[in-house]
Parts: structure tokens; C-alpha cells; sequence
């Protein structure tokens, strides 16, 4: 066996240093039997170096112990380290109080608090056996850490390279030095970074049982896959019994995922939740979530509440986007328990849309928004609400976009502007109100005030400007402007009505600047721009 060849050879290696390093001082502290120095001559370790050590360089290199003191037994071909004994093999580190090496069969074992690194597992145990050659292990009493947890077993048994068996093991996500809640079973499998199976499992909490079932499988793989995801149980006075993240995890290619979980609590209820997010680089993403609350505060009495949420962000190119922020609730009862103190203090609710396209040389902007107040349980809507400004600028170029013309004719100094925007608005006072409430409907109440109102309207502006440089430091200005506003109905909300105005100004001016000094004076010059 290729390991035991090492351990004899690098042995016998080490003997001769060490009756070299020893025998001038004290030939009492290790004495070495005649046949070593028949068995050790020249010829044969010629021999060894161009058979075995020449052909088998990185095995060797590859192998190291070491301890505070060493003994070994020739006859039982045995080495024992003691005191802070650490053996590295290849991939593999044994680290404890007490190692023996047995060379006749390249296994070695611990005694004491001990350290077993192989390749990136890593485990922490009172005992460690393990063959060097097929690098199969057990240990005593173990503890160990991969990705998204630990595991705890009385014995813990490697049978391959990725496979685990864990005896009256547990399971668990919390880092305390006493979790706080884990999965109990008596016998458990590891594979690594890929799912632990066990059967029985028990849900502890403070070591107080909570759920149990016959089988179960968790998945401990490291990046995005499809699954089931580990549960949380729990225990206090206010839930009793609850387990939380009981989830299916759906990965659908590089685009998406998705998460179905489901919370149980003994006192109140039940929770569903439905969670997805999606990304299309330099297009779109977002997230969108569902949750359906069922709220118990008597054997006869139950409540459901709901909740939706979404954010979307799209990229149409030529600079044209759309953003969604929306949530919408049954009840602010919906947040009662949440673990995000802003949730629970919440008085209001916004959503809102916006659409933004290039047009003309500006932007053309279309927004909604909608506020729901639970404090005052008023609503608030403005769908939609268009917009569009074009700035100042040349008539000519509505007419003559290429051509070559005179830049100092008399016709460049004439410019227009333009300015667009309409809304509907919706003030909703009353809490009962229903979707024709909040989306159009006007509700008064019976001394004719409004406990519903909605009002829509259209304002438009356009300008004309003449501007030029007398005599090349005159400025002569003359303009135009006229607003015209449509709104829904009068005043009397019997009819459409419009409303126009119109100003006109002409203006006169120049410009003053330069530098006049004064000697003498305590101002030595004043300068004007």
C-alpha cells in the first residue's frame, strides 16, 4: 500500500536523524537496536531513493506530524505523538491531545478534544479514527459546520468522500454555543452540499419538543437550486408552538426565482406567502409578493387579511422606462407580529406608476399614485397624470432642419414654447368606500357635502418670443402667451368648462460693464459686469 510504504520509509528517515542529533549527548534517550544498522546501508538506501522516494516525491512531500513527544514501537509498528499531536495527509489534518499512528494498516487514532480537517469539511469530536488510505473516518461525540449550518451527532462516520452518517444526531441553523432550536433524529445522512436526511425528525425548542414527523430532507446546496428550505420552529406566549419557513424554493434558469412558505402558530393562525423576483440584465426586474393571513382570537371567531406587494423597473431602450411601486392591503393587522418595526409603525400606504418616453426634444411623463391613511382612513388618487414641457426654442427649426440659411436673418430670432398637463384627482373620505369610489364615482352626503369628490382637468401654454441686439448692444424684446384650462364641470357640476387668458410684454435693455480706476481714492476702481 502506497501510504504504508511512506510511513515505513520517512520512519526509518527519521530514525537516523534523529541517532545522529542524539548520540553525541546522551546515548541513553534512544537506543537503537543492531538490525537497524545492518537493515540501513548504503546499497539500500540508494535503493529506496531511486525506486520508491524519486518516483513518489509528492506523496511524500505531502505528509507531516508532529507533537511535543514522540515514541515508537519498531516491533509493534506503532507511533504514538503526545502533547499538541497534529498529522497532515495530503487533503487531510488530524489535530488532538493524543495520536497513534498504526503503520501496518495507515490508521490512526485520537484521544482527547480532537481536530479533523478533511479537504473543506471540517469536525470537532473526543475521538477520530481514520484510515489514511481510504480516508474513511468516525468520530466520538462529534460537531461539525458546513454552509448554512451544524451538526451534532454522538457518533459521526464518514463513508465517502461527500457522505456523512450521523448517529443520534441533531440539525441546526442557530450559532449559539446551546442552539436555541434544532432538528432531532437518531439516524441522519449528509451529503455534502447537497441535503441531510434523517429519520425520525423532532423540531426542539429549548430542547422542549415541538413537531415531529417520520422522515425528512433539507438541502444544504450552496448557490441557487430548486428545494425545500430548512424550517424555523419556535416558542413563545404570545404564538405558542409555531414553525415558520416551512418553503419550497423554485429556481427557474438565471432569470427568476421563487419562494412558497408557510407558517403555522398554535394561538393565532396561520400565515401564506407566495415571494418572486426576477432580473433580465440592462431590461428589467423586480419582486412580487402575495401573503393570506388567517388571524384566530377565539376558537370561533377568525379574520383573514391580505396582503400584495410589487416593484418593477423596465428599460425599453431610447430612454423610455416604466416604474411600478405598488402594495396594497385588507387591514394594517396585516403587520401585527412583523419583525420590521416600520411595518408595524406604518400609518400609510403609497403606490405609484410612472412612464417616461422622449418626445420632441423633452420628455413626455404619464404618472398615477394612490395613498391609503389608516390613521385618518382617508384615500388619496391622482390617475393619471400626463405631463409634457417643451422649452424655448427656434421657429425655423420646425421648418428648416439641414439646410444651409442666413443665421443673422431677421426670422432666427423668433422662438415658441409649449407646456401640457392634465390630472384626475380623487379625495376619498369615506372608509367603506369601494373600488368605483376610489376610481370614479362622486358621493355626497345629506347636507350635500362631498364625502367622495373626483376631479379631472387640462391646462395647456404656448408662448412667442421675438428677441434681438439692436445695433449690437440693444437688447429689443416682444412676446406672447396664452393658458387655456378644461375642467370636468362647473361650478354648478352641470357642464364641461374652459377657461383662457393671455398676457403680452415687450421689454427694452442693455448691458453695462467695464472698469473705471480711481487714483488716490481710498476705492482704487470699480468694475461692472
Amino acid at each position: 500500500m502506497p501510504a504504508m510504504r511512506e510511513f515505513v520509509i520517512l520512519f526509518l528517515i527519521i530514525l537516523m536523524s534523529f541517532r545522529l542529533a542524539f548520540s553525541s549527548e546522551n546515548e541513553d534517550v534512544v537506543s537503537f537496536p543492531s538490525e537497524i544498522d545492518s537493515l540501513i546501508n548504503n546499497s539500500q538506501i540508494d535503493s529506496l531513493v531511486s525506486d520508491t522516494l524519486l518516483t513518489e516525491t509528492m506523496e511524500y512531500d505531502s505528509l507531516f506530524y508532529s507533537a511535543d513527544s514522540i515514541f515508537y514501537s519498531l516491533e509493534k509498528e506503532k507511533i504514538d505523538l503526545i502533547g499538541n499531536a497534529s498529522i497532515k495527509y495530503q487533503s487531510s489534518d488530524i489535530k488532538a491531545d493524543t495520536i497513534t499512528i498504526n503503520i501496518a494498516k495507515d490508521q490512526a487514532f485520537t484521544k482527547g478534544n480532537s481536530y479533523l480537517k478533511d479537504g473543506d469539511q471540517t469536525a470537532l469530536g473526543n475521538e477520530i479514527y481514520y484510515d489514511l488510505e481510504s480516508q474513511w473516518g468516525m468520530i466520538e461525540n462529534g460537531a461539525s459546520k458546513f454552509d448554512k449550518g451544524y451538526y451534532y451527532g454522538e457518533e459521526i462516520r464518514k463513508i465517502d468522500t461527500k457522505t456523512f452518517d450521523v448517529d443520534k444526531g441533531i440539525f441546526t441553523t442557530c450559532d449559539a454555543l446551546h442552539p436555541h432550536f434544532y432538528i432531532g433524529t437518531n439516524k441522519l445522512r449528509l451529503y455534502q452540499n447537497d441535503k441531510i436526511v434523517g429519520k425520525p425528525i423532532i423540531f426542539y425548542v429549548n430542547h422542549f419538543p415541538v413537531f415531529a414527523f417520520p422522515f425528512g430532507t433539507f438541502t444544504v446546496k450552496r448557490g441557487r437550486h430548486t428545494g425545500i428550505l430548512v424550517p424555523s420552529p419556535g416558542y413563545n406566549k404570545t404564538y405558542g408552538k409555531h414553525i415558520e419557513n416551512i418553503a419550497f424554493y423554485y429556481a427557474y434558469k438565471d432569470y427568476a426565482d421563487a419562494i412558497f412558505s408557510f407558517d403555522y402558530f398554535e394561538k393565532t393562525g396561520w400565515e401564506l406567502t407566495f415571494f418572486t423576483q426576477y432580473l433580465k440584465r440592462y431590461l428589467y426586474d423586480g419582486d412580487f409578493t402575495v401573503k393570506l393571513h388567517k388571524r384566530t382570537s377565539s376558537p370561533e371567531v377568525s379574520t383573514y387579511d391580505w396582503l400584495m406587494k410589487a416593484q418593477h423597473h423596465h428599460d425599453f431602450g431610447n430612454r423610455t422606462t416604466f416604474d411600478a411601486n405598488l402594495e396594497f392591503v385588507s387591514s394594517k393587522q396585516i403587520w401585527e407580529g412583523s419583525s420590521n418595526i416600520d411595518e408595524r409603525l406604518s400609518e400609510w400606504i403609497k403606490s405609484s406608476l410612472a412612464y417616461k418616453k422622449p418626445f420632441l426634444g423633452n420628455f413626455l411623463y404619464m404618472n398615477a399614485s394612490y395613498k391609503d391613511d389608516f390613521l385618518d382612513e382617508t384615500k388619496d388618487l391622482t390617475l393619471p397624470k400626463i405631463s409634457y414641457s417643451l422649452p424655448s426654442k427656434p421657429i425655423y427649426e420646425l421648418f428648416l432642419k439641414d439646410e444651409n440659411f442666413d443665421e443673422d436673418a431677421w426670422w432666427t430670432d423668433f422662438s415658441y414654447s409649449y407646456n401640457f398637463k392634465a390630472a384626475h384627482i380623487g379625495d376619498i373620505n369615506d372608509p367603506n368606500a369601494g373600488f368605483k369610489d376610489v376610481i370614479y364615482k362622486v358621493k355626497k352626503d345629506s347636507s350635500g357635502s362631498y364625502i367622495n369628490q373626483h376631479n379631472a382637468g387640462v391646462k395647456h401654454s404656448g408662448g412667442l418670443r421675438y428677441s434681438h441686439k439692436l445695433k449690437g448692444w440693444l437688447d429689443v424684446s416682444q412676446s406672447v402667451s396664452a393658458n387655456e384650462a378644461w375642467f370636468d364641470r362647473d361650478k354648478n357640476e352641470k357642464k364641461l368648462v374652459r377657461g383662457f387668458d393671455y398676457s403680452t410684454n415687450s421689454g427694452i435693455g442693455f448691458s453695462l460693464y467695464g472698469l473705471r480706476k480711481f487714483p488716490g481714492f481710498y476705492v482704487s476702481a470699480v468694475r461692472h459686469i
